[in-house]
């Protein structure tokens, strides 16, 4: 009987120095095989959510600005505000992007048995991860840069093209039945607002006067329509009452005066000027803005927040990812749309948690970098739970 021969020749054994230094395979990022097909299948999914994310909000600012300023924006300038409104959707889009390319490229490994098999050679499923989560630690760092560098100046620039567009256009910024302050002088109620003809009826107007810081200018008027040859408002039917420091009446026209001129485009340009909101100010400008607001016991907490929401929406890829990856893992053999279930659930819960940190820190004052970072920390932590359960 002849002797059973080997089905295939075996290896030589590996070298001293193959066997020194083959550790490096495994411990180098992106060197071996792994890592490289892992990368190559995230790139699809990751662009894929970036740019669904990037349009849907980038259409959500615009609608808003849009219905803000009225129809008849000119095309120029709203393909401009669509433009410079990416920067700052892509900053949002990344760290979601990032948690669909990790959700549905491991749910699809997993479902094609190509985790089982990596496993079955020896590798843990931390070693698994680790190229997911080295990825999003560098895609973090380029949405640092584009939420600190290149979206402040892109908001700025949108929204200079939208006070250019309300200046020309201020009746969309009145709202019937409601108080609204324009400029440092006027606060203004309108009971009717006709859009179509730029006409307000029924207009209660409280003008600060200089003389009088104790009671203020009240002035009714019928109706009032914008001057079409100018950015003035003309109101028409109007009475003044003027009061003293005491409050007393000092001045009453019993006779409706015929009209009255308000320049508000003046006063549109005098109230915006230099007021740079957070999203339009990079880390050392917000740093010098709560400087300068310290300084002068002014409140500072928006700037606060918004500047370590800065470093924390950033962080947040690494953060998903962590908690995202062990998941994925966990349910890859529960059908083709489990990776994409987590992803959009990461997505709902963790700004869900933002949401509701921003509005407790703000009623209750809590400390600026709670308010940024403990919906990191929660996440961070229960992702480091999960990673370190699986096996």
């Amino acid at each position: 009987m002849e002797p059973t021969r080997p089905l295939a020749t075996a290896l030589p054994p590996a070298s001293p120095a193959a066997r020194r230094w083959g550790w490096l395979y495994w411990a180098v990022p992106f060197v071996s095989r792994m890592d490289r097909y892992v990368l190559r299948e995230m790139i699809a999914p990751f662009c894929a959510g970036v740019l669904f994310f990037v349009v849907v909000l980038t259409g959500h600012y615009f609608y808003w600005a849009i219905k803000s300023i009225g129809r008849g924006v000119p095309a120029r300038d709203a393909l401009l505000m669509v433009v410079y409104l990416m920067p700052s959707a892509a900053v949002l889009s990344i760290p979601i992007g990032m948690i669909l390319a990790t959700s549905v490229t491991l749910n699809r490994m997993g479902r094609e048995m190509e985790l089982i098999a990596l496993r079955a050679s020896g590798v843990s499923v931390q070693r698994v991860v680790t190229p997911f989560v080295i990825v999003a630690a560098l895609v973090s760092v380029g949405d640092f840069y584009l939420n600190d560098r290149v979206a402040p100046v892109t908001n700025r620039r949108a929204n200079e093209i939208l006070q250019r567009l309300l200046v020309v256009n201020p009746t969309p910024l009145v709202e019937p039945d409601k108080f609204f302050k324009v400029g440092n002088d006027f606060y203004f109620y309108v009971r009717e607002v006709d859009r179509a003809t730029a006409t307000l009826r029924g207009v209660l107007i409280y003008r600060k006067d200089p003389r009088n810081w104790a009671f203020p200018q009240v002035i009714t008027a019928q109706w009032g329509q914008k001057d079409p040859t100018s950015n003035r408002w003309v109101f028409h039917n109007v009475v003044v009452h003027t009061y003293g420091r005491k409050g007393n009446l000092l001045v009453h026209t019993e006779r409706p005066m015929r009209q009255l001129v308000l320049n508000l485009h003046e006063n549109l340009q005098e109230f915006w000027a230099d007021q740079r909101q957070p999203f339009e100010l990079s880390v050392q400008e917000l740093k010098d803005r709560i400087a300068v607001f310290e300084k002068g016991g002014m409140d500072a907490y928006s700037f606060k927040v918004a500047y370590h929401f800065k470093f924390a929406v950033p962080a947040a890829t690494i953060v998903m990812t962590l908690w995202a990856a062990p998941l994925s893992i966990r349910f890859a053999r529960s059908g083709s749309f489990a990776g994409l279930f987590i992803a959009v659930l990461g997505v709902f819960l963790y700004q869900g948690a933002m949401g509701w940190s921003e509005v407790v820190g703000e009623k209750y004052r809590i400390a600026p970098f709670l308010v940024a970072w403990s919906q990191n920390f929660l996440f961070g932590l229960m992702g480091v739970w999960l990673l370190w359960r699986a096996r």
